[in-house]
This record gives C-alpha cells, sequence and structure tokens, in this order.
C-alpha cells in the first residue's frame, strides 16, 4: 500500500501546552513523514503544519474552554467535548486512520469506522473508572468533592471499548486498562519525551540553600497534601519548598495549615520552568495518578534526582535517578528527601544517571515511533484481509 492516511483530531488548543503539546509531536512527526491528511482541533498556534491542512471549531472551542475554567462542576468540560466531537465527525472523510484524543473523539470514531478508517484513540492518564474511583476516594479523604460529569466518564469509556487500539504512554496506565478488563494487544505503548536542549542541568547548582521543587496544579491530585505534611516533619528552617503552578480550586483550605512552615515558597506561575530546575536540587512529585507526567522528564533532563510515586508514569527507577515511593506515604517521602539532602555524593550520582537516563527520550524518537508503529499496522495481514 501506499503512504498511510491519517486524519487527527484533538479537541483543546493544538500546540498550546499541556496535551496540546504532544498533539504537536505527534502530528509534526506523521506531516514529516507525509501521512497527515488532515489536522482537527478546537484552535491552534501557527507551526510549520500547513494551514490547507488544519481544520479548527474556532471562537466556540475558545469560548467553552475559557468558562470551562470556572465551572468547579465540569460540566462546561463535557459539553464542550460533545459539541467538538459532534463539530469534527462532520470533517472525518476517507482515510487509512483516525487518530483522536480521549473525550473528543466518541462520534468521530464512530464515523471514520463507517468509511473504513483504522481507528485509534490516545489516553493521557489511567484507565477513566479505576482514575474517578481513586480520586474519589482522595478527595474525600481531604474533606474535599471530585467533581466528573458521569456523561464525561461515560463518554470515555464508550471510547476506549469503540477504538481498535487505545495509544497509552507509561506501565501504570497500562496496568489501570488490564485491571478494566482492555484487551493487551489493543494498547499501544509508546513514552513521552522532551526537549533535552531546553531541560538541561546547569553548569554549577547553587549549594545553598537545598531546594526541593515541586512543579504543577498545587492540589489533591498531585499528592500535594503529602509533600506538605513531609515537610512540617522535616522541620527544616535553612532550606527551601517551592511549589510552582496554580491552586486547585478547593484547596486553599487545606494549605492553609500549612503556610506559614518555614521556607514554603508559593508561586503561581513561573515564564521559565527549565530555569525553575536548574536552581533546585530535587524535584519533589508525589502525585495520586497520572498518565506519564512531563515534569519528570523534565527533572531528569534538568539532572535532578526525582522522588515519585509510580502512579506518575515516569521513567524513573527506584534508587537509581531519585526514589519510588508509596501513594501517601509521608514518612517515606520525608525519609528520602532527607537523605538526598544528607548525602552529597549520592545526590550527584542520581543527578547525572537522571540526565542519561532520559537522553534518548527526546520528542523525536516519540514521534518516530508513532510513525513506525502506523506504517506496521497497516501491513498486518487481518488489516489488509
Amino acid at each position: 500500500m501506499g503512504t498511510p492516511r491519517v486524519i487527527y483530531s484533538i479537541g483543546v488548543t493544538f500546540a498550546g501546552g499541556g496535551i496540546g503539546s504532544i498533539a504537536y509531536r505527534d502530528v509534526r512527526a506523521l506531516h514529516a513523514h507525509h501521512m497527515l491528511h488532515r489536522l482537527l482541533c478546537g484552535s491552534y498556534r501557527p507551526t510549520e503544519i500547513p494551514g490547507p491542512l488544519i481544520r479548527a471549531w474556532g471562537w466556540p472551542s475558545r469560548l467553552l474552554r475559557v468558562l470551562a475554567l470556572y465551572d468547579k462542576r465540569r460540566f462546561i468540560a463535557y459539553i464542550h467535548a460533545v459539541l467538538y466531537d459532534i463539530w469534527a465527525a462532520r470533517h472525518v472523510r476517507a482515510a487509512d486512520i483516525f487518530h483522536g484524543w480521549g473525550n473528543f473523539s466518541l462520534r468521530s470514531l464512530e464515523r471514520a469506522r463507517g468509511a473504513g478508517a483504522l481507528t485509534l484513540v490516545t489516553r493521557a492518564s489511567a484507565h477513566p473508572l479505576y482514575e474517578d474511583a481513586l480520586l474519589r476516594r482522595e478527595y474525600a479523604r481531604w474533606g474535599l468533592t471530585f467533581r466528573q460529569p458521569q456523561g464525561l466518564l461515560r463518554r470515555a469509556v464508550r471510547e476506549i471499548e469503540e477504538a481498535d487500539y487505545v495509544l497509552i504512554p507509561s506501565p501504570y496506565v497500562r496496568d489501570t486498562f488490564l485491571r478494566h478488563g482492555v484487551p493487551e494487544e489493543k494498547l499501544v505503548q509508546i513514552p513521552f519525551g522532551v526537549d533535552t536542549r531546553r531541560f538541561h542541568p546547569p553548569e554549577k547548582r547553587d549549594s545553598s540553600p537545598f531546594r526541593v521543587l515541586f512543579l504543577g496544579q498545587i492540589g489533591v491530585r498531585k499528592g500535594v497534601p503529602y509533600l506538605l505534611e513531609a515537610w512540617r516533619r522535616l522541620g527544616w528552617r535553612d532550606a527551601e519548598l517551592w511549589l510552582v503552578g496554580r491552586v486547585e480550586a478547593g484547596f486553599g483550605r487545606v494549605l492553609a495549615r500549612y503556610r506559614d512552615m518555614p521556607g514554603l515558597r508559593l508561586r503561581p506561575y513561573h515564564p521559565d520552568p527549565a530555569d525553575l530546575f536548574r536552581r533546585a536540587h530535587v524535584f519533589a512529585f508525589p502525585t495520586i495518578t497520572e498518565g506519564s507526567a512531563l515534569v519528570t522528564y523534565e527533572a531528569l533532563a534538568s539532572g535532578l534526582p526525582v522522588v515519585t510515586t509510580f502512579n506518575a508514569g515516569s521513567l524513573v527507577r527506584d534508587g537509581q535517578e531519585g526514589y519510588i515511593i508509596p501513594l501517601r506515604d509521608v514518612d517515606m517521602l520525608a525519609a528520602k528527601l532527607d537523605r538526598l539532602r544528607r548525602d552529597d555524593t549520592l545526590r550527584e550520582e542520581m543527578a547525572r544517571r537522571a540526565r542519561r537516563r532520559v537522553e534518548p527520550y527526546t520528542w523525536t524518537r516519540y514521534g518516530e515511533t508513532l510513525v513506525h508503529w502506523i506504517s506496521e499496522i497497516l501491513l498486518r495481514p487481518e488489516k489488509l484481509a
């Protein structure tokens, strides 16, 4: 067969932050190999992708996403996903592959399969049912409510059922899908990547004060309460804990218990995260659930030992580039931070290993792996029959 034709769909800003940046890496690789047939998106930032290949929903998508920022119940996000998918399905044409993002693709998947395309959906986080149950329990532990429209949850599950394949980023995500009965042969696991030129160790790292960095949404999902409690137990007065990110709605009352701790620094935003990594000594990310947190790749590339959980879906190997600690284990978290502070030799060796570990995981490798898989899957005998 000739060059595969791929329709790619994502309901957020293409080449924006978060999943929009991951989508850009996918599409850039598809375009470089002349596979991109059409890009469907909520909106987009200009890139090397030619305008004639792009269809964007435009201002309705931008408006709904802005409104969704103020909707604690996430109902507007659900409405946005449904309406985007209705719009996108109208632009699905004959192709070999339809590649859509989870929550935004149910109707489009059905339309593409009807037109004879093989379908692939990306889930950059744990299985939706597993994640929903885990977060409901976790939020309840802190007297908060995890809000997610049941319609959005049902939609996500149906997309997984309808798609021929599901693209996932880590062993953690794989485990959660297998627990919920998704056949292993349906899962395509490709780790994410990192820009190793932008994120790199400093020529010389400041020796003091000792800094622990957290970068992400400051809230329950990322395990921030356990990091704060570990910092309180350590009782350091000559070290700093930097929490950089937007405070989750409703989390303020939990955060208030710790605001007066020595060394705690709260920042809602920093224009250059690479600079933050170079100014820290350790990256702490005791998250409850992710897919494969990009910040852990960036920390490793910046030469930082990483203390995190298996649920971060990171590349970190316990005792090699940092530590993998159990969920909610404050004592273990505090002990590992204390060890990394006290043992300069260990910390420096882990820093060197961290950089070496992540160097092969470039975004170029990520895109090439996806392109190779698409080419291979279309040549399987059952697809040619």
